[in-house]
């Protein structure tokens, strides 16, 4: 996947994002959480990119299985991340409402679902044969 194409499918994501999110704190009294929205989106968003570079690095290299470990190493980390963005919300903020989550599973949702797509295409890089090896 050209870089190009992936920051294109990435506008389109993070606009179906929005719209979602919009949708969620306009027909929800939600608006305190305005900020962990924004947060939860740009990390997630630097998640994809990172993701995106580790992976197109790792999905051609002689060792076949460092690609598999970057994807590992990424959904670990995001995971972490996203519990310790929920939970230092909850602490902080005190929200008056559990509402808050519902935009966060969504920008989750629909961020993991592009994290998929593209490392599947990702995956498809094959490492050009070693000079010398038979095969």
């Amino acid at each position: 996947m050209e870089t190009s194409r992936f920051f294109v499918l990435l506008a389109g994501t993070t606009l179906l994002a929005v719209l979602g999110i919009g949708l969620c704190h306009w027909l929800m009294d939600i608006n305190y959480a305005i900020p962990f929205t924004v947060v939860t989106l740009v990390l997630l968003l630097g998640v994809c990119v990172a993701l995106f570079f580790l992976g197109r690095r790792s999905a051609g290299a002689e060792n076949r299985m460092l690609f598999s470990n970057v994807f590992l190493a990424g959904t670990m980390a995001k995971m972490f991340l996203c519990g310790m963005l929920v939970v230092g919300y909850v602490i902080v903020a005190e929200p008056s409402s559990k509402l808050f989550i519902l935009p966060f599973f969504w920008l989750y949702f629909v961020f993991t679902g592009f994290e998929v797509y593209f490392l599947m295409k990702l995956s498809a890089i094959v490492a050009p044969p070693r000079a010398g090896s038979e095969g």
